[in-house]
């Protein structure tokens, strides 16, 4: 595995892009009319591509273990199942 020390540079890379999706979220819903479903879906993927880099590389998770990744993914699956079993119930209900 190749670890590679991050820079200055690096990290202020990711406070930018963070920073212009945070600004991409706000601004959206009034540059695309869509519907507030699909608003709805853009606004989740853009949190989930915040959420990647926050987790890539402010939490080093770019730099650790297979071993760690694994749980980190599977916490997520987890996640993701309690979510959808919430969200159909609310759903059907």
């Amino acid at each position: 595995m190749k670890t590679t020390t991050p820079t200055v540079a690096l990290y202020t890379k990711i406070l930018g892009g963070l920073l212009l999706l945070t600004l991409l979220t706000f601004m959206q819903p009034s540059l695309f009319h869509l519907s507030p479903g699909k608003t709805a879906g853009v606004q989740m993927l853009i949190a989930a591509i915040k959420v990647g880099l926050i987790i890539t590389y402010y939490m080093h998770l770019r730099s650790e273990t297979d071993y760690l990744k694994g749980y980190v993914i599977m916490a997520f699956t987890i996640l993701m199942i309690f979510f959808l079993a919430v969200g159909i119930d609310v759903y059907c209900s």
